[in-house]
């Protein structure tokens, strides 16, 4: 028995121990799978064409416990295949871990501990096939789905919600590595039913003398050390018992991460180029989504479809990258790419999806073909139902 799995029997246990002190408690045990077969069909690297697998891409185990009417726990272990080729194991790794405690402010939940985050918690379960894909700003690093630290989650009135985090900023995959912590804030509403309309914001500050946020949220990091981090996001969506749509914008500045006014000279004492004139700059980070699934007329049969854009830097004359070797700076031009998703969902039990997909990749750089990706997907959840210990 592996570490990891120790772990989550012993956490396990010491809930339910816990919970028996405080006398009658509920219980739950729950769990998600993905899995996919996967064919490239083509591919932008040439060696990944015709790559194809069997693959779990994300596998749930879920323990939650109601220590009283207001205090819940919740333990979360994750786990997935490695990347293609990879002879590692499957092994599991803590993606939640806090307690929810309900009703200390009234209408609001806190949270202490290893949570979701606010980034796009509204706009996912809108899109409602995390199954098959993350969401655009899940999958290109903005932000992680989980950290550590605290959140505050309520109602301000019937139509207003908001949601605030003070959190360490690198994920739910690593410690603290300075002094700063990421602050997020989103705040909706819903005016009538199925309708969100959603704004978003977070900041984190960065000191260049110190470990930073961008070296765990990789898609973040450029060629300098950037001094802040901030994200602006909107969403809005639409859900009715047919069909569901949204539509989701973004835009991440990594204040003085990269740079202008550059030029490089040969070190031939070093064998290699040196900038040798800058000046710093901001990267700023731009993408949409929009999507749309809808109940057919056939029994137990959906569709959906999503359309994403994403802009790494928007600057065509800041650059992001410096090849020591060639001395070639790299910069915003031509770095646009496209993402086209499409499947169907058959529902033959409620907790069982079988979703044909296929997941179209277009890059604006010449010379690069489209990734091009054919699937079938399987999810299902299991639950123990409520576990009551007196």
């Amino acid at each position: 028995m592996n570490i990891g799995k120790k772990a989550g029997m012993a956490v396990a246990a010491v809930l339910l121990a816990q919970a028996v002190l405080f006398g009658q408690s509920v219980s739950k045990i729950d769990g998600v799978v993905f899995s996919d077969y996967y064919y490239n069909l083509q591919n932008s690297v040439k060696s990944e064409k015709d790559r194809n697998a069997f693959q779990f891409r994300r596998i749930y185990f879920t323990f939650e416990n109601n220590i009283t009417e207001n205090l819940k726990v919740r333990f979360r272990l994750e786990s997935e295949h490695g990347s293609y080729s990879s002879t590692s194991k499957i092994n599991p790794f803590v993606k939640h871990a806090y307690l929810e405690w309900t009703n200390l402010i009234p209408s609001h939940k806190l949270y202490l501990g290893i949570a979701e985050t606010n980034a796009f918690k509204n706009s996912e379960e809108y899109w409602g096939y995390r199954s098959v894909e993350k969401t655009i700003m899940d999958l290109n690093k903005i932000s992680s789905s989980a950290d550590m630290g605290i959140a505050l989650k309520g109602d301000l009135s019937k139509t207003f919600h908001h949601w605030l985090t003070y959190m360490n900023g690198t994920g739910y995959g690593a410690s603290e590595g300075d002094r700063f912590k990421k602050v997020g804030y989103a705040l909706w509403a819903t005016p009538v039913k199925g309708l969100i309309v959603e704004g978003y914001a977070d900041l984190e500050y960065q000191d260049s003398r110190e470990l930073q946020t961008a070296a765990q949220l990789s898609s973040a990091k450029d060629y300098t050390l950037a001094t802040q981090y901030r994200t602006l996001k909107g969403f809005v969506g639409y859900s009715r018992p047919q069909f569901t749509v949204g539509i989701e914008a973004f835009q991440r500045t990594n204040v003085k991460s990269g740079i202008g006014n550059a030029s490089a000279t040969y070190d031939s004492s070093a064998s290699r180029y040196k900038v040798s004139a800058s000046a710093p700059s901001d990267i700023v980070r731009f993408g949409y989504s929009a999507f749309f699934s809808w109940i057919t007329p056939v029994p137990k049969l959906k569709m959906f479809a999503r359309y994403d854009f994403f802009d790494s830097n928007t600057g065509d004359d800041i650059y992001s990258k410096f090849d020591e070797k060639t001395g070639k700076f790299t910069s915003g031009t031509d770095d646009e790419n496209t993402l086209l998703i499409a499947g169907l969902d058959y529902i033959p039990a409620g907790n069982l999806h079988i979703m044909p997909n296929i997941i179209l990749k277009n890059y604006a750089k010449e010379g690069l073909d489209n990734d091009l990706t054919a699937r079938l997907t399987l999810y299902y959840k299991f639950d123990s139902g409520k576990i009551t210990i007196e």
